[in-house]
């Protein structure tokens, strides 16, 4: 049976080690504060917000949360964010992705007008090439946690076959840009793969993070393979990840299930990067 790796109790230790970061910095007259802008009614959305924000507050961060309307259109949210940055001290601003479906083909532009020294999410052309050029102080949140798991269970990647299976902006293209650095051998799929189960099936280490269900299932994956579960979607109201759990951990000798695993940990990571923004004002 794998081990089901515990994505809160991994997220709690990174949240306890920035609390006392954070009461360091106010002893020097420093406040970390992150800002979320989030556009629509999205539900999970704004779960997702909301946790953000009750973290944030639980390490002492300021947290600001601005809704736009459903409708608000690209130059009027681009025109918001900058405001944002002029009104509020920042170290941290950040837009809820996904936006709503007509401004999707925009997203690039819209996170664009985030300055890129607070841009947490490492999504603007300035902190993303940082990160890909191995120059950046910050780590894109959810590719940060899925390397933080791997840490954290002492995997070595040494040598091994990884198969990334999505492109999307927050976690496939980052994350297989970032494992171009490591030691591994990476195959990376996608919607265009014919046959994904011969690229899952001799990987030492599966990511999912496409918003499947059942898109993974045990017999598309090796005996003792480490599969890491970062997709999201909602069915019927009820959130799953990419991967069958059931079957997928009678074979696996690590399992990251959503929810519960990667999530949890990237909130953390996003906290990390708000407060370590506060730090470099300090160190620069």
């Amino acid at each position: 049976m794998a081990i089901i790796v515990d994505g809160n109790k991994i997220a709690a230790s990174i949240l306890t080690g920035l609390k006392a970061r954070v009461e360091k910095l106010k002893k020097n007259k420093v406040k970390p504060a992150l800002a979320v802008v989030i556009v629509g009614n999205d539900k999970p959305s704004h779960t997702y917000v909301k946790k953000k924000g009750e973290s944030a507050l639980q390490i002492g961060v300021d947290f600001f949360k601005f809704e736009l309307p459903d409708n608000t259109d690209k130059e009027t949210l681009i025109t918001r964010i900058r405001e944002i940055q002029k009104e509020h001290d920042l170290s941290g601003l950040i837009v809820q992705l996904p936006l709503p479906e007509k401004l999707s083909a925009d997203t690039r532009k819209i996170v664009n007008g985030i300055n890129s020294e607070i841009d947490v999410d490492c999504l603007t052309y300035g902190a993303l090439g940082r990160v890909l050029m191995g120059q950046s102080d910050l780590f894109p949140p959810t590719p940060g946690a899925i390397l933080e798991i791997l840490k954290y269970h002492q995997i070595d990647l040494t040598g091994k076959e990884v198969c990334l299976v999505g492109r999307g902006e927050l976690i496939g293209k980052p994350l297989a840009a970032i494992l171009q650095n490591y030691p591994v051998t990476l195959t990376v799929c996608g919607r265009s793969t014919k046959d994904l189960s011969v690229y899952t099936k001799r990987a030492d280490i599966v990511i999912c993070g496409v918003g499947k269900k059942d898109l993974l299932t045990g017999e598309m994956i090796k005996e003792g393979a480490v599969v890491i579960d970062a997709g999201v979607c909602f069915v019927d109201g009820k959130m799953y990840g990419d991967i069958n759990f059931e079957s997928v951990s009678k074979k696996a000798s690590l399992v990251v299930p959503t929810p519960g695993g990667v999530g949890p940990i990237t909130v953390a990571k996003l906290l990390e990067n708000t407060v370590k923004v506060a730090e470099l004002r300090i160190n620069n």
